[in-house]
């Protein structure tokens, strides 16, 4: 579907949209505006990720938009994106993608009919820029709430540890996030701005980008750290299960030989005969435990040592 959204003479300036094109339709395009076909047939792939190149005076600009329809375990950009084409020059901007976007969408609204061709190819190529960037602000505030609840149920002994895959996960999402934020604001460095209006608002856009990056980045290096927690606390937990054990080691294993020697069926054992022998050999026991545990709480093993 294609539709001439804004369509100006004084001052030029005209938006087309299309939607879904087929391959006659894409050539049809780049014969009537001048389009290189490279360029042109990059609009299809749906592999390709934010990229910026320029043919004489007209500006080839792809951007991974955020889909809110994707699946909440997507973690790829194929998954998780759609991807929206733009080629521009001062007065016309073409915009192709595969599905309708809320953002393309919205600005249809705005400029449909020519009520907003006054506001010029600037403020369009804006809010197409900053509504991708911003379509990644409800999935980033996501990522942030799925941070505080993983370091909560790690942290919080009431609780379970929280699940490695759904971390791992979790972290490969915002990690292909801040990709996205890293190419975009490198395809924005290069653009060439040709007049001080354009400037502004692109300049506005790459605060946009590196905030959001700066952002994602955060998210990511804490990620990062609730894996170290994550890892420190198994060891702790394990160390701890460990002394645990040692200690009820060191009081059973002097035991175990006690009962031991005197297990053994030897005719000579003189304590056999003593009536004593049976008290006797529990009260050896019995010092033998108390030294133990003496022992382990001068050495801080024993009451808050174990605990």
């Amino acid at each position: 579907m294609r539709e001439s959204v804004v369509r100006l003479s004084d001052p030029a300036f005209e938006w087309v949209d299309v939607v879904a094109p087929d391959p006659a339709e894409l050539r049809q395009i780049a014969a009537e505006f001048g389009f290189h076909s490279m360029a042109v047939e990059d609009c299809l792939d749906p592999w390709h990720l934010p990229k910026h190149e320029r043919f004489g005076e007209t500006t080839f600009v792809i951007l991974r938009v955020f889909d809110p329809q994707c699946d909440i375990r997507a973690s790829s950009v194929q998954e998780m994106t759609r991807k929206i084409a733009i080629f521009f020059r001062p007065g016309l901007v073409v915009t192709i993608h595969r599905a309708d976007l809320s953002l393309v969408a919205d600005a249809r609204e705005r400029f449909r009919g020519g009520n907003g061709g006054h506001l010029g190819d600037s403020v369009l190529l804006g809010m197409l820029f900053n509504g991708a960037l911003d379509s990644f602000d409800n999935p980033l505030d996501a990522a942030e709430d799925a941070v505080d609840a993983l370091e909560e149920d790690l942290l919080s002994p009431a609780r379970r540890s929280p699940d490695l895959q759904a971390i791992h996960k979790l972290k490969r999402r915002v990690n292909v996030i801040k990709r996205l934020f890293w190419q975009t604001s490198a395809s924005l460095q290069k653009l060439v701005l040709p007049g001080e209006r354009t400037a502004a608002v692109f300049h506005d856009v790459r605060e946009n980008a590196e905030s959001y990056y700066f952002y994602a980045d955060q998210l990511l290096e804490e990620i990062n750290n609730l894996l170290g927690i994550h890892v420190a606390l198994s060891s702790y937990r394990t160390n701890e299960v460990m002394r645990v054990l040692t200690v009820f080691s060191a009081f059973f294993l002097p035991l175990t030989f006690i009962v031991g020697v005197y297990g053994m069926n030897f005719h000579s054992m003189p304590e056999l005969g003593w009536p004593w022998g049976y008290p006797a050999v529990l009260a050896v026991m019995a010092v033998v435990c108390l030294a133990i545990g003496w022992w382990f709480r001068r050495r801080g093993w024993w009451g808050r040592g174990t605990g």
